[in-house]
């Protein structure tokens, strides 16, 4: 497990092996952008590649969570605590080498705290090998957008840029499992033996920004203080970095400003729902049914600075459908424009059950039916 213990261990002493930035100290960095969208709200050096601390245990902490979304890791199973993992430095769940405890515990002091110990009892346990844990962590950060290879030696680290950390973030808030731990402002973890270590989230925005929902933190002297957060209220979900503040203080206030100008200035407006119909009862002749209602294939929604109005609909159908329909096919489109006309979403249009073409019998028992109701 050579190759683990040295990643893990670069992770766990990050703070202690990586050079200043330079001679002032990192460069303060940010982006914020809306979940699933290339709008960037306002950003600053949001290319930089920096030290960020604690954050480089992101994409393993991250592999560890979707390991259980995706039913491979169990988080009532019980994890015999190893030697490397009880010798691992940096922030620390206090582990003891023999001592047993649940993944569920784990998890809570590698999301809260990026725990190294934490972190390489869940690899380990739920990995098996060095070459499938590392594997996976880069199969997750490719997933995720951001193609980069791992340390592999004691002494080397990676860097992220703000834009790569917002795709990380991204994800991690995709992530039920992650998004459970990371919203955990405190908790005291029991140790077998009767040990207790507190476990308390740096993530600040917690409890001071309203709709924060995590994700992220790291710090060190040389690094400066850096985050990914995310935060939701009503249909809109921003996801921020922030890496080289100055304190701690410099990085939730620029945070929490970034998010509080983005809801202020920008609303969310859900275009389609494909449970919800874009459009109700539509004229059908020469079919089974005199009417049909339409429904895009997928959820579509817009960010829209507020002082650009709302966005115009325009409808491309003909005046009445003809019978047969499928619902693979397209009977139409809906598209939405700005105030200047420019296009800014069109989404197909389909019914949602099949039409049949009226045959004879259909369209005597139509006109026996109509001449009995008058």
């Amino acid at each position: 497990m050579r190759k683990l213990i040295s990643v893990l261990l670069t992770i766990s002493f990050l703070i202690l092996i990586m050079p200043i930035a330079s001679a002032d100290g990192p460069t303060l960095c940010y982006c914020i952008r809306p979940i699933h969208s290339d709008l960037i709200i306002a950003e600053s050096n949001a290319d930089e590649w920096q030290n960020v601390a604690g954050l480089t245990k992101l994409p393993a902490v991250l592999t560890l969570c979707l390991a259980v979304d995706k039913g491979l890791l169990d988080e009532n199973a019980v994890v015999t605590v190893g030697a490397n993992a009880a010798t691992q430095g940096g922030p620390s769940a206090y582990l003891k080498k023999g001592e047993t405890i649940a993944v569920k515990e784990l998890l809570l002091a590698a999301v809260m705290i990026s725990a190294g110990d934490a972190i390489y009892a869940l690899a380990d346990h739920a990995f098996g090998s060095e070459d499938v844990f590392l594997n996976n962590i880069e199969l997750t950060m490719r997933a995720a957008g951001v193609d980069k290879k791992l340390p592999e030696c004691l002494g080397t680290y990676m860097t992220f840029s703000c834009k790569e950390l917002i795709l990380l973030g991204e994800a991690a808030a995709e992530s039920p499992t992650f998004l459970k731990y990371c919203s955990e402002k405190y908790y005291v973890l029991e140790h077998a033996d009767g040990r207790k270590t507190e476990l308390a989230t740096a993530n600040k925005l917690l409890t001071t920004l309203p709709g924060c929902i995590g994700l992220f933190t790291g710090s060190s002297k040389s690094d400066g203080y850096c985050g990914v957060f995310a935060c939701r209220r009503g249909e809109a979900t921003y996801i921020c970095a922030v890496t080289g503040a100055q304190n701690s203080k410099t990085r939730f206030e620029t945070a929490s400003k970034l998010f509080e100008e983005a809801f202020a200035n920008y609303k969310y407006y859900t275009i389609c729902d494909p449970d919800e119909p874009v459009v109700e009862s539509y004229p059908v002749e020469g079919g089974d049914v005199d009417s049909i209602d339409l429904y895009a294939r997928e959820s579509f929604g817009l960010l829209m600075k507020k002082s650009n109005g709302e966005p115009q609909k325009r409808f491309d159908l003909p005046d009445i459908l003809t019978a047969p329909l499928d619902p693979e096919h397209a009977v139409g489109s809906i598209a939405f424009y700005d105030a200047d006309g420019i296009l800014l979403l069109e989404a197909a249009l389909y019914p949602k059950i099949p039409v049949r073409a009226s045959g004879f019998s259909e369209i005597l028992k139509r006109v026996l039916s109509s001449f009995v109701s008058g």
